[in-house]
């Protein structure tokens, strides 16, 4: 049984849950959460990222664009997380973006790997009001993130170099007072074989959750089988899969795709730089994918075969409706322990 909530946003993840547990295809509620590509490009060359086979062109999203999709969003959208492919910190006018999604009411969150997190991007991401930094260091120690931060490009640096702009970001941080907005931060390490031995490690360096800031334990994804894992690190599932009732991602150029569990453009559902959120919502393509998924028929589906999924079941539902997208990922980056959970997006 789905509680409602009483704000208009809660109502429509209501309208949502209700949707996803029917199995309707034309839910009656809108996305209350985009993954907004600022950038697919990255100065980085991590091998459990997909980035470094990579076939899409690579770009920037406009200021322009931003703006149109948050206005055909509003006022349903709670969160835009200016992230999927890439190096968000890249984007020239990152504080500008920053704004801009935040500019109709919505939280808005980003992933970085930090080492272009300078003070003048940093003064960008806090004079902006970003909700939510996370931080994907991946290790404790120097040899290690050499290892996962491999074939570096201009801009990066060592684990001693990042973790000194972090701190320096902290600071600043904190100075901005009690009463000002200051953004969460998650502190994210990936467990492999490798890291594992640093975990103790790497949660006593980063974890202040007293202090808004706390670690993300992950295990890596395989991206639809586009980085190799260990098996026992990616149990596929099949079918009932909420994201395509509740949320969509964004390519930096304005297709948009189900989610962001692939780093091509694969299963395009449109294109907002020509069409509206409406049209692609409540679309033939985004129709005939949830139906798939109602029918449990998701492994004839490309990405959504080789993934996962996140399914909800009543309690879920239940939950999802009564918590507000930015409390959930509060919920989940800063109070949700240094347990491991699964890598999906």
């Amino acid at each position: 049984m789905i509680v409602r909530a009483d704000s208009p946003t809660g109502g429509n993840r209501a309208r949502l849950a209700a949707s996803y547990l029917a199995g309707d295809a034309r839910p009656s509620g809108r996305p209350a959460h985009l993954k907004l590509e600022l950038t697919n490009a990255c100065n980085l060359r991590c091998p459990l990222c997909p980035h470094p086979r990579m076939e899409r062109p690579q770009g920037m999203m406009s200021p322009s664009l931003l703006q149109r999709i948050v206005e055909m969003a509003a006022p349903e959208l709670e969160f835009a997380y200016l992230h999927h492919l890439g190096e968000s910190l890249l984007h020239p006018a990152l504080g500008e973006m920053i704004a801009i999604a935040r500019s109709r009411g919505a939280a808005a969150g980003l992933s970085t790997n930090a080492t272009l997190l300078d003070d003048e991007r940093g003064a960008a991401i806090l004079d902006a009001g970003l909700d939510l930094l996370v931080i994907s260091l991946d290790a404790a120690t120097e040899p290690t993130y050499a290892a996962l931060r491999p074939a570096r490009r201009p801009g990066a640096t060592s684990l001693d170099g990042v973790t000194a702009l972090v701190e320096r970001f902290l600071v600043k941080r904190e100075r901005r007072g009690e009463g000002a907005r200051r953004p969460l931060v998650s502190v994210q390490m990936l467990i492999t074989e490798r890291t594992a031995p640093e975990r103790a490690a790497f949660v006593a360096r980063w974890h202040r959750p007293e202090r808004g800031v706390a670690v993300m334990l992950k295990e890596p994804r395989d991206w639809a089988g586009a980085v190799p894992l260990v098996p026992s690190l990616q149990a596929l599932g099949r079918g009932g899969c909420r994201m395509p009732w509740t949320e969509l991602t964004v390519l930096w150029d304005g297709r948009v795709v189900p989610c962001a569990n692939h780093a091509e453009a694969v299963n395009v559902l449109g294109d907002l730089s020509v069409q509206t959120l409406d049209e692609i919502w409540d679309g033939p393509a985004l129709r005939a994918l949830r139906a798939a998924h109602a029918a449990g028929d998701s492994a004839a589906v490309p990405v959504c075969a080789r993934c996962p999924g996140h399914t909800l079941d009543d309690a879920g539902a239940a939950d999802f409706v009564a918590v507000d997208q930015l409390a959930q990922r509060r919920r989940t980056y800063i109070d949700g322990g240094t347990g491991i959970r699964a890598g999906l997006s």
